[in-house]
């Protein structure tokens, strides 16, 4: 039966606002962090015992590690946490202080005790694509978001950069304000073959392509 809405709502967050816990040492701890750190996230981590991957990545400081098991009010001052331990009792009491503190909490693997989920994500730089099914139908999200991020242009890091700095000059030379030069200059833009310019004469003819279609009036 088709439910009446949608649970989970779609959001990217601002990590340097939200510093992330992640409780657990695992492999499946060490997947959440690996993700916190593609989107330059502050991450503490606290567990008794720790992969090898995770301790490579506290002797690298590009993680906060306490190396303890985890206890109540551990997520004092916390927004944003995610639950890795293997161990439901464990998790369920990192839910109850999650609850009291108003804390976002991701259990893996236990979605009754999350309050958000994370979805399948495509990150090409800047360029980010991200795909659910409410977490109902995993193997649907793999499956389409292989197909998403095949179908891509190779160069849709550069593209989206060039995409970038197109809206900058647009605006700093004013042109944004007038709707229907902006459409007529966008138009334009998205019906570029910009990876075959690329691929066949480089970033700096691209930029160069860019700069020809802001000249037009």
């Amino acid at each position: 039966m088709k439910e009446k809405s949608s649970k989970y709502f779609p959001v990217l967050i601002d990590l340097s606002r939200f510093p992330a816990l992640v409780i657990g040492g695992g492999t499946i701890a060490l997947r959440k962090v690996i993700n916190l750190l593609e989107f330059n996230g502050k991450v503490t981590l606290i567990a008794p015992e720790l992969c090898d991957e995770i301790i490579n990545l506290d002797s690298e400081k590009k993680i906060d590690v306490i190396k303890k098991k985890y206890e109540k009010g551990d997520i004092k001052g916390r927004k944003l946490v995610f639950a890795a331990t293997g161990n439901k009792d464990i998790d369920k009491q990192i839910y109850d202080e999650c609850m009291e503190e108003g804390a976002l909490l991701n259990v893996a693997d236990i979605p009754e005790l999350c309050n958000f989920i994370m979805p399948s994500f495509i990150k090409k730089g800047d360029f980010i694509i991200a795909v659910s099914s409410q977490g109902h139908s995993p193997f649907l999200v793999k499956s389409m978001k292989d197909k998403i991020e095949a179908s891509l242009p190779e160069n849709i890091e550069t593209i989206t950069e060039l995409a970038k700095e197109f809206r900058s000059r647009m605006k700093s030379e004013q042109l944004y304000q007038n709707e229907q030069l902006r459409n007529k200059l966008i138009d334009k833009f998205l019906k570029t073959e910009w990876d075959s310019i690329i691929n066949e004469n480089g970033i700096e003819s691209a930029f160069q392509t860019m700069n020809e279609i802001l000249l037009e009036r």
